[in-house]
């Protein structure tokens, strides 16, 4: 996997890039960016709540699959390094930004909050609707009991119901059906359990009251290298373990029929298949190893193959421009986009008309690609393959 490392000028703010590439345990490809950029500031401490300056501040992202952006709980952890990433990336991405306190995140981010809200669904669900709608001193003291909660703490419940959730948690959790109303991951829901913790004011900070932040280590440049290099080594060593066979991303490499015989030998499939294997290998400048781990065809979608984690249109411009026509003509969404157009007097054609010109004037890529609108296409034995994220 390549690593890009850089110092950027054209930008003065930004110190600092890099990026890395990997493949975590459920075979998904990820590129990571880090970025270290200079930003002067007071913040708060979220162990000690007391103020500190801090001259920069570090950005992470991510992007694999359907997915970019702050999606590091969609990343299945594979080695130790790519654990290391995913810990730094929460702790320290925009100075490690938080509405709550160490204490407070520690809970929330742990099983026991997990178990607390279990447990208090399991507590009160048998309740009818009746005994939902009214939350009396009784179940209030039923609370208290099953829960532990000190003297100090009730006084934080009691402000948190009063606030928040009219006086009724079993209601405002549980609703008046048997599905929860509202989950653990709802921010009044937090302010409860925390309160039952005695943690919804910690120190005199209450949760969600303000943003505090971890203070970023000087050496925060050789941190992100030392984690970017530990895992290019791990993946290094994890690709090397496959059988590489023939590079397709090798300067000079070139798809020839004898290529493709032998992609149908090991893989034992047809010469469609071999075709659209060896056009994505060379898309993706991968070894036939590192392809054959993942590359499969996809069962719900014609032209459709997965590989890493992402799902690729494959196959000659006529088989891509035929399902693409196919989806426009019978894709309900196309025909009320056309009565818009109509209403909006943005067009007179007929629908048939209107649709055949999605096609004819922005190409297939239009519409099977909704990821960047773009495909390549490639030679490959004698014969041109297009390739396009789904």
């Amino acid at each position: 996997m390549k690593i890009k490392l850089e110092r950027l000028i054209m930008r003065n703010d930004i110190i600092f890039k890099r990026s890395v590439q990997f493949r975590d345990q459920n075979k998904n490809s990820w590129t990571v960016d880090f970025e270290v950029y200079k930003e002067e500031s007071t913040r708060i401490n979220r162990e000690t709540l007391q103020k500190f300056k801090q001259s920069f501040s570090v950005s992470v992202c991510g992007a694999g699959g359907m997915s970019a952006g702050q999606c590091y709980d969609h990343i299945n952890p594979r080695t130790e390094g790519q654990k290391k990433l995913l810990e730094f990336w929460n702790k320290y991405h925009l100075g490690g930004m938080s509405g709550g306190t160490v204490r407070q995140d520690e809970y929330l981010n742990g099983e026991q909050y997990v178990n607390d809200y279990n447990y208090f669904v399991e507590l009160f669900k048998t309740y009818n609707e009746h005994y939902r709608e009214q939350f009396d001193d009784i179940s209030f003291q039923i609370l208290v009991k099953n829960f532990n909660i000190s003297d100090a703490a009730i006084i934080q419940v009691r402000n948190v119901l009063y606030e928040k959730m009219r006086n009724n948690p079993i209601q405002y959790i549980l609703g008046l059906s048997n599905k929860c109303f509202h989950t653990s991951s709802d921010y009044n829901v937090k302010c409860f359990f925390l309160a039952i913790k005695g943690l919804y004011v910690d120190n005199g900070y209450k949760y969600g009251n303000g943003w505090l932040y971890s203070p970023l280590p000087d050496n925060i440049e050789g941190i992100i290298n030392n984690i970017c290099d530990l895992v290019e080594e791990e993946e290094t060593a994890l690709t090397e373990e496959l059988e590489a066979v023939f590079d397709m991303g090798k300067e000079g490499f070139i798809a020839t029929k004898e290529i493709i015989q032998q992609v149908m030998d090991l893989r034992e499939c047809d010469e469609d298949e071999a075709k659209r294997f060896v056009a994505l290998g060379v898309h993706l400048g991968c070894t036939f190893g590192d392809l054959n781990d993942t590359f499969e065809e996809c069962s719900y979608g014609e032209q459709l193959y997965c590989a890493n984690g992402i799902d690729y249109y494959i196959g000659t411009e006529d088989e891509l421009t035929n399902i693409a026509n196919d989806i426009v003509h019978n894709d309900d969404e196309y025909a009320y986009l056309w009565r818009e157009s109509v209403a909006a007097q943005r067009t007179t054609d007929s629908l048939s008309d209107w649709l055949d010109s999605i096609i004819n004037e922005d190409g297939w890529c239009s519409v099977l690609n909704h990821w960047d609108g773009r495909y390549e296409e490639y030679k490959i034995a004698e014969e041109y393959i297009c390739v396009c994220r789904s």
